[in-house]
Protein backbone atom coordinates (compact mmCIF):
# COMPACT_ATOMS: atom_id res chain seq x y z
CA UNK A 1 0.00 0.00 0.00
CA UNK A 2 1.50 3.40 -0.65
CA UNK A 3 2.48 5.32 2.15
CA UNK A 4 -0.21 7.96 3.54
CA UNK A 5 0.84 11.74 3.39
CA UNK A 6 0.50 13.61 6.11
CA UNK A 7 -2.39 15.91 5.61
CA UNK A 8 0.05 19.27 5.53
CA UNK A 9 2.07 17.40 2.29
CA UNK A 10 -1.37 16.70 1.04
CA UNK A 11 -2.59 20.50 1.20
CA UNK A 12 0.70 21.94 -0.10
CA UNK A 13 0.17 19.09 -3.31
CA UNK A 14 -2.85 20.39 -3.87
CA UNK A 15 -2.19 23.82 -3.97
CA UNK A 16 0.18 23.06 -6.66
CA UNK A 17 -2.66 21.57 -8.64
CA UNK A 18 -4.61 24.33 -7.88
CA UNK A 19 -2.70 26.52 -10.78
CA UNK A 20 -4.33 25.22 -13.59
CA UNK A 21 -7.61 24.52 -12.12
CA UNK A 22 -8.62 27.39 -10.23
CA UNK A 23 -9.37 28.45 -6.44
CA UNK A 24 -11.61 25.19 -5.04
CA UNK A 25 -11.20 25.61 -1.27
CA UNK A 26 -8.91 23.34 0.90
CA UNK A 27 -11.46 20.60 0.62
CA UNK A 28 -10.60 17.88 -1.10
CA UNK A 29 -12.67 14.23 -2.94
CA UNK A 30 -13.00 12.08 0.14
CA UNK A 31 -16.40 9.67 0.85
CA UNK A 32 -18.79 8.75 3.66
CA UNK A 33 -20.29 5.79 4.24
CA UNK A 34 -22.71 4.68 6.93
CA UNK A 35 -24.59 1.49 7.54
CA UNK A 36 -28.01 1.14 8.54
CA UNK A 37 -30.10 -1.74 10.20
CA UNK A 38 -29.18 -3.96 7.33
CA UNK A 39 -28.53 -1.75 4.78
CA UNK A 40 -25.14 0.35 3.81
CA UNK A 41 -25.74 4.14 2.60
CA UNK A 42 -22.72 5.17 0.43
CA UNK A 43 -22.26 8.57 0.92
CA UNK A 44 -19.51 10.02 -1.62
CA UNK A 45 -18.77 13.78 -0.30
CA UNK A 46 -16.78 14.87 2.23
CA UNK A 47 -15.01 18.33 0.79
CA UNK A 48 -15.61 18.76 -2.77
CA UNK A 49 -16.87 21.42 -4.55
CA UNK A 50 -17.30 18.91 -7.72
CA UNK A 51 -20.89 17.12 -8.37
CA UNK A 52 -21.43 14.04 -6.14
CA UNK A 53 -23.43 10.84 -7.71
CA UNK A 54 -26.70 10.16 -5.81
CA UNK A 55 -26.07 8.88 -2.82
CA UNK A 56 -27.90 4.77 -2.86
CA UNK A 57 -29.00 2.09 -0.61
CA UNK A 58 -26.49 -0.45 -0.93
CA UNK A 59 -25.89 -3.81 -0.56
CA UNK A 60 -25.30 -5.02 3.41
CA UNK A 61 -21.53 -4.62 4.10
CA UNK A 62 -20.54 -7.72 3.85
CA UNK A 63 -21.41 -7.44 -0.30
CA UNK A 64 -21.00 -3.96 -0.71
CA UNK A 65 -18.74 -2.71 -3.57
CA UNK A 66 -15.45 -1.56 -1.72
CA UNK A 67 -13.89 0.83 -3.87
CA UNK A 68 -15.69 3.87 -1.64
CA UNK A 69 -13.31 4.64 0.50
CA UNK A 70 -13.74 2.95 4.18
CA UNK A 71 -16.61 1.05 3.21
CA UNK A 72 -14.30 -2.62 3.87
CA UNK A 73 -14.65 -0.96 7.59
CA UNK A 74 -18.08 -0.88 8.06
CA UNK A 75 -19.55 -3.57 10.51
CA UNK A 76 -16.31 -4.19 11.82
CA UNK A 77 -15.67 -4.57 15.84
CA UNK A 78 -12.96 -1.24 16.42
CA UNK A 79 -13.75 -0.53 19.76
CA UNK A 80 -11.26 -2.96 21.14
CA UNK A 81 -8.27 -1.90 19.05
CA UNK A 82 -8.62 1.65 20.73
CA UNK A 83 -4.98 2.45 22.26
CA UNK A 84 -5.39 2.12 26.28
CA UNK A 85 -3.38 5.20 26.69
CA UNK A 86 -5.83 8.55 27.92
CA UNK A 87 -5.17 11.15 28.88
CA UNK A 88 -7.65 12.97 31.45
CA UNK A 89 -10.70 11.06 32.15
CA UNK A 90 -11.20 7.28 31.17
CA UNK A 91 -15.11 7.29 29.69
CA UNK A 92 -16.99 4.30 30.07
CA UNK A 93 -17.56 3.18 26.71
CA UNK A 94 -19.08 0.01 27.82
CA UNK A 95 -22.38 1.99 28.63
CA UNK A 96 -22.39 3.95 25.65
CA UNK A 97 -25.17 3.87 23.19
CA UNK A 98 -23.12 5.18 20.25
CA UNK A 99 -19.13 5.98 19.92
CA UNK A 100 -18.01 8.55 17.61
CA UNK A 101 -13.83 8.50 17.15
CA UNK A 102 -12.20 11.24 15.69
CA UNK A 103 -8.84 10.51 14.46
CA UNK A 104 -6.65 14.26 15.11
CA UNK A 105 -3.06 15.76 15.63
CA UNK A 106 -2.15 18.95 16.16
CA UNK A 107 -0.46 20.10 13.12
CA UNK A 108 -3.50 19.33 11.03
CA UNK A 109 -5.71 22.20 9.79
CA UNK A 110 -8.16 20.02 8.83
CA UNK A 111 -8.09 18.84 12.42
CA UNK A 112 -8.28 22.76 13.84
CA UNK A 113 -11.68 22.97 11.24
CA UNK A 114 -12.66 19.77 12.59
CA UNK A 115 -12.82 19.41 15.94
CA UNK A 116 -15.23 22.34 17.02
CA UNK A 117 -17.69 20.40 14.90
CA UNK A 118 -16.64 17.29 16.91
CA UNK A 119 -17.14 19.27 20.64
CA UNK A 120 -20.30 20.35 19.23
CA UNK A 121 -21.89 16.79 18.71
CA UNK A 122 -20.39 15.74 21.57
CA UNK A 123 -22.38 18.05 23.36
CA UNK A 124 -25.56 18.02 21.43
CA UNK A 125 -26.10 13.90 22.12
CA UNK A 126 -24.23 12.93 25.32
CA UNK A 127 -27.88 13.01 27.04
CA UNK A 128 -28.99 10.64 24.55
CA UNK A 129 -25.84 8.26 24.79
CA UNK A 130 -23.05 9.39 22.74
CA UNK A 131 -19.40 9.23 23.67
CA UNK A 132 -16.99 11.26 21.51
CA UNK A 133 -13.47 10.14 21.72
CA UNK A 134 -10.66 12.40 20.17
CA UNK A 135 -7.59 9.86 19.09
CA UNK A 136 -4.41 12.03 19.41
CA UNK A 137 -1.61 10.80 16.84
CA UNK A 138 1.62 12.76 16.74
CA UNK A 139 3.32 13.25 13.72
CA UNK A 140 5.17 11.64 13.09
CA UNK A 141 4.40 8.70 15.39
CA UNK A 142 6.64 9.14 18.61
CA UNK A 143 6.09 9.92 22.47
CA UNK A 144 3.73 12.51 23.72
CA UNK A 145 3.29 14.08 26.77
CA UNK A 146 -0.74 14.12 28.26
CA UNK A 147 -0.31 17.45 28.80
CA UNK A 148 0.79 18.55 25.37
CA UNK A 149 -2.46 16.78 24.00
CA UNK A 150 -4.86 17.99 26.83
CA UNK A 151 -3.69 21.48 26.07
CA UNK A 152 -3.70 21.08 21.89
CA UNK A 153 -7.46 19.67 22.38
CA UNK A 154 -8.50 23.00 24.51
CA UNK A 155 -6.71 24.98 22.41
CA UNK A 156 -8.38 23.44 19.34
CA UNK A 157 -12.49 23.78 20.92
CA UNK A 158 -12.90 19.74 21.76
CA UNK A 159 -13.17 19.36 25.25
CA UNK A 160 -14.25 15.33 25.60
CA UNK A 161 -12.41 11.98 26.13
CA UNK A 162 -9.05 11.72 24.32
CA UNK A 163 -6.92 8.86 24.06
CA UNK A 164 -3.44 8.67 22.81
CA UNK A 165 -2.26 6.68 19.83
CA UNK A 166 1.60 7.39 20.05
CA UNK A 167 2.85 4.61 17.71
CA UNK A 168 -0.12 4.93 15.50
CA UNK A 169 -0.82 1.38 15.95
CA UNK A 170 -4.61 2.19 16.60
CA UNK A 171 -4.91 3.70 13.70
CA UNK A 172 -3.03 1.41 11.35
CA UNK A 173 -5.32 -1.36 12.80
CA UNK A 174 -9.04 0.40 12.38
CA UNK A 175 -8.26 2.74 9.17
CA UNK A 176 -4.37 2.64 7.19
CA UNK A 177 -4.43 -0.98 6.90
CA UNK A 178 -7.73 -1.24 5.29
CA UNK A 179 -8.44 -2.60 1.48
CA UNK A 180 -10.16 0.61 -0.04
CA UNK A 181 -8.13 3.81 -0.77
CA UNK A 182 -7.15 5.75 2.13
CA UNK A 183 -6.38 9.43 1.67
CA UNK A 184 -6.13 11.06 4.88
CA UNK A 185 -5.14 10.11 8.46
CA UNK A 186 -7.61 12.20 10.05
CA UNK A 187 -10.91 9.60 9.51
CA UNK A 188 -13.64 9.77 11.88
CA UNK A 189 -15.77 6.64 12.73
CA UNK A 190 -19.41 6.40 14.55
CA UNK A 191 -19.69 2.74 16.54
CA UNK A 192 -22.63 1.22 18.04
CA UNK A 193 -23.32 0.01 21.23
CA UNK A 194 -21.65 -3.26 20.42
CA UNK A 195 -18.35 -1.39 18.29
CA UNK A 196 -19.34 -1.91 15.23
CA UNK A 197 -18.90 0.60 12.33
CA UNK A 198 -22.27 2.03 10.98
CA UNK A 199 -20.63 5.03 9.31
CA UNK A 200 -17.04 6.23 7.97
CA UNK A 201 -16.12 9.42 7.63
CA UNK A 202 -12.35 9.28 5.49
CA UNK A 203 -11.59 12.97 6.43
CA UNK A 204 -10.27 15.18 6.26
CA UNK A 205 -12.69 17.59 7.32
CA UNK A 206 -16.22 18.36 8.66
CA UNK A 207 -17.48 21.54 9.89
CA UNK A 208 -21.30 22.81 10.11
CA UNK A 209 -20.19 26.68 9.40
CA UNK A 210 -20.64 27.61 5.25
CA UNK A 211 -17.54 29.20 4.18
CA UNK A 212 -16.64 29.55 0.48
CA UNK A 213 -15.45 25.73 -1.21
CA UNK A 214 -15.92 24.22 1.91
CA UNK A 215 -20.14 23.44 0.77
CA UNK A 216 -19.27 19.46 1.01
CA UNK A 217 -17.63 19.66 4.48
CA UNK A 218 -20.61 21.04 5.93
CA UNK A 219 -22.73 18.35 3.94
CA UNK A 220 -20.50 16.12 5.62
CA UNK A 221 -21.16 17.55 9.05
CA UNK A 222 -25.11 16.83 8.30
CA UNK A 223 -24.03 13.28 6.75
CA UNK A 224 -22.85 12.49 10.23
CA UNK A 225 -25.19 14.21 12.33
CA UNK A 226 -27.94 12.60 10.73
CA UNK A 227 -26.21 9.23 11.39
CA UNK A 228 -25.36 9.98 15.14
CA UNK A 229 -29.32 11.14 15.52
CA UNK A 230 -30.47 7.89 13.73
CA UNK A 231 -28.38 5.77 15.26
CA UNK A 232 -29.59 6.89 18.94
CA UNK A 233 -33.17 6.59 18.07
CA UNK A 234 -32.97 2.71 17.21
Amino acid sequence: MQPIRSDTQQTARRRGQRGQRGQRGRCGRRGSVTLGLALALALTSACAEAERPKSPLAQPAETQVTSIPGSDVLGREVLSLLPARWAGPIPDLAKARAVLLRFWTDTCPYCRASLPALDTLRSRYAERGLVTVGVYHPKPPRAVHDAVVLVAADALGYHGPLAIDADWSALRAIWLEGATPRNATSASFLLDSEGRVRFVHPGPEFHETPSAGHEACVRDYAALDAAIDALLAD
